[in-house]
């Protein structure tokens, strides 16, 4: 497994992912006095399912066409559990090769949710305690893996391995919500230079990762940068208006944004189809061409099968009882 930067997009795909589910977990309780373990499981289906089978029966039609399917392979990314073929076998690297952390994803959602739901009656103090001493044991259990030899695929792919990560988004969602370490929160957000500090941090923790491999990834990179992804999530909200951050709010980055999920997807075959499109294609040419065919795909994808289930999805929504606003996210900083 190559020591890149798309390491980094990944590890801050699954904190994000675990605060805003959590979030929205936290958003309907309040709401409902409860969550709806059906509806959550429903949303999660057409939210996930549709763009990744169509993916799949893609990428697996043109392998057969050129005799080159791993079975194996396909297969456990057909129910979610590539992470763990490839974390046992090795990366067969195909155009499925990237579903292992669409596997960690809907591991998960499988886990948590139910997990919510057995907490929903205990205070959020007490379930951010326990949250905190999971991601702590967590991380002495992967240390534990890497002193005792066990090979670094399992690590990056392991469901066990990367659950501390998720955690810590579902972690800020508690922290935020129940209001704890404001004056943190406070001094964070008095200054916009804590959020470049922290972020020269995460790119500084990147660099080593290149520098050392998975040795430092694995024992510190891991915890360091879903660290400091965490405290960037609620600083970019707080700056979002500020020059320095503003860019994210830009048009074009929300409409990246709005396909993301698709552009996870395609990202790994369209190099392979650039390179044979145009042969010679290199440096910043190659790039910029690959760069538009992925958005390409991505936006067909988006507009004809996540929008028709997003639509769907949206019916499953629980709607409040009684006209409700809710605060956005910084407002509970």
């Amino acid at each position: 497994i190559a020591v890149s930067p798309g390491g980094l997009g990944v590890l801050a795909f699954f904190v994000i992912s675990g605060f805003l589910i959590t979030w929205l977990l936290l958003d309907e309780q309040e709401r409902h006095g409860g969550v709806s373990l059906r509806l959550f499981y429903v949303r999660r289906t057409l939210r996930i399912f549709p763009a990744f089978y169509v993916y799949w029966v893609l990428v697996v039609a043109l392998s057969a066409i050129r005799h080159r399917v791993v079975w194996p392979q396909a297969i456990a990314s057909l129910f979610y559990v590539n992470n763990y073929y490839q974390g046992l076998f090795g990366d067969p690297n195909t155009g499925l090769s990237h579903s292992w952390s669409l596997g960690v994803e809907e591991q998960f959602y499988l886990l948590w949710a139910p997990a919510f739901i057995w907490l929903q009656k205990t205070r959020r103090e007490t379930v951010a305690k326990v949250l905190a001493v999971s991601i702590v044991t967590l991380w002495l259990y992967r240390l534990g893996l890497v002193w005792a030899g066990v090979h670094q695929g399992y690590i990056y792919e392991a469901f066990d391995t990367r659950a501390d990560q998720l955690l810590l988004g579902c972690l800020l969602a508690f922290v935020l919500r129940i209001g704890a370490v404001q004056s943190l929160w406070n001094w964070l957000c008095s200054s916009i230079g804590y959020s470049v500090l922290i972020f020269a941090v995460l790119l500084f923790s990147v660099f080593l990762e290149n520098h050392f491999g998975s040795i430092y990834r694995d024992t510190v990179g891991f915890t360091l940068d879903a660290l400091a992804v965490a405290l960037l999530i609620p600083l970019f909200i707080c700056f979002r208006s500020n020059v320095a951050w503003g860019w994210l709010n830009w048009q074009p980055i929300r409409y990246l944004g709005r396909i993301s999920y698709s552009l996870y997807l395609y990202q790994q075959i369209t190099p392979d189809i650039v390179r044979k499109v145009v042969s010679h294609a290199a440096g910043v040419f190659f790039v910029v061409m690959n760069s538009i065919v992925v958005i390409i795909a991505a936006s067909f994808s988006y507009h004809f099968i996540e929008r028709p289930f997003l639509r769907l999805k949206d019916r499953f929504i629980r709607k409040p009882e009684r006209s409700e606003s809710k605060p956005p996210v910084s407002a509970a900083l």
